[in-house]
């Protein structure tokens, strides 16, 4: 008898938490045979990545009446183009579901509310079937991307719910009413893979393409610049250490800013004009994130909301302190009193504090450093980590747990 399989559904591609995690995920578990398929709802610079670790179902198309401009406009002119796009949007679902029936699903694992409108329309016909979300947003995030109505679908469909830290779980159990007997916390760091990549950076990229002194203490941020990740927040804050441990040579590098980011041309203004261009580098987004980021002296995570990005975890690994806002996510659980410093949401004279106090006092960046990885190794330790998915994907498709490594 053919397995069934696991469905999962990423909303895209790009190089971003909730994709590199669940990319993680897919890589330990083909490791253990499991019989897996992806439905990737947009493409992005992690596409290659996932299709060698798993068979992909497009739900975007490459090659549509819509990407040829001209046509695209007589089309418009004429009053056809809704009817051209209604028809094509109908033979895409058509393609995706009869790609989706040949893979023989047996449970639909979701990763991220952002995939609650695809659920909720193209995959009707799963509905039937067990359904494993795995969230990674909280408040701020939800209203971005997802709409009410598909939100409470996805939760009243659900089987069960993993979250990335207790801080999301208490959300979804509070907001929404979701049954604590059916929610799990999930943070999954491959600590084995970052410490052979932290192994193999390149120590000096930083200083190679920016210039900034061998003797420099590096404050770090990382992620896409969008509001919700405060790179106003890291700017503000980076002024006040600056100025303040003047004439010490103290810099700031955000990875993963680039002109593609809606607000990238007014932070990187608001920079300039505030005299720190030398002093406040931003990097594009990079595959080679790590290499940057092992530089970093301190992470500071200026969220205003993030509910436990990949980059404390690695930061962790590398033996970096960190400083986060209290209630800002799930980072404080982590870091807590040893690791670095928690500091009240959003205050920028406290935050800036704590980093001064730890770009003077290197023995105290290298005492937390130690203690965050010790706390990232002991509280998530990779094999029981994958152990606790695969506990509850077999609840769910108990096939699996008799024939998966067959």
């Amino acid at each position: 008898m053919k397995l069934e399989k696991i469905l999962f559904v990423c909303h895209d591609a790009n190089r971003a938490g909730s994709q590199l995690l669940l990319l993680q995920l897919l890589r330990l578990l083909k490791k253990r045979n499991f019989p897996m398929h992806l439905l990737l709802c947009n493409g992005g610079e992690l596409e290659d990545e996932f299709a060698e670790v798993i068979s992909i179902t497009k739900l975007y198309g490459e090659n549509t009446i819509f990407n040829r401009p001209l046509t695209g406009k007589i089309l418009k002119k004429v009053n056809l183009y809704k009817l051209y796009e209604q028809h094509n949007v109908h033979k895409e679902q058509e393609r995706v579901v009869a790609e989706l029936e040949a893979q023989q699903i047996g449970l639909v694992f979701v990763n991220s509310i952002a995939n609650a409108g695809v659920y909720y329309d193209t995959l009707q016909f799963l509905h039937h079937l067990p359904m494993v979300l795995f969230v990674h947003e909280l408040g701020m995030s939800v209203k971005i991307y997802t709409r009410e109505l598909h939100l409470d679908y996805l939760l009243k469909k659900a089987s069960h719910l993993i979250a990335v830290s207790k801080a999301v779980a208490d959300h979804y159990i509070t907001h929404y009413g979701f049954a604590v007997d059916h929610v799990s916390t999930f943070t999954l760091i491959d600590h084995d893979l970052i410490d052979h990549r932290l192994q193999n950076v390149v120590k000096d990229l930083t200083e190679q393409q920016f210039g900034i002194p061998k003797d420099a203490v590096v404050i770090g941020g990382c992620g896409n610049a969008e509001w919700r990740k405060g790179n106003d927040i890291f700017n503000w804050i980076a002024r006040r250490v600056i100025q303040k441990t003047n004439p010490l040579p103290v810099y700031f590098v955000w990875v993963g800013a680039g002109p593609q980011h809606d607000i990238y041309k007014l932070i990187e203004d608001d920079i300039r004009l505030m005299g720190l261009d030398k002093r406040i580098i931003l990097v594009q987004p990079t595959p080679q994130a790590l290499d940057f980021i092992s530089r970093f002296d301190v992470l500071m995570l200026s969220s205003r909301e993030d509910p436990y990005p990949l980059v404390v975890l690695e930061a962790a690994l590398a033996e970096i302190p960190v400083v986060c806002f209290e209630g800002a996510g799930g980072a404080p659980e982590l870091i807590e009193e040893d690791a670095g410093f928690v500091v009240p949401y959003l205050d920028i004279s406290a935050a800036s504090d704590a980093l001064i106090q730890l770009v003077l006092d290197p023995a105290l960046r290298e005492q937390m450093g130690k203690i965050g990885r010790q706390k990232v190794l002991a509280r998530h330790n990779t094999e029981r980590s994958v152990n606790q998915i695969e506990a509850v994907i077999q609840k769910y498709l108990p096939l699996q747990a008799e024939n998966y490594n067959q």
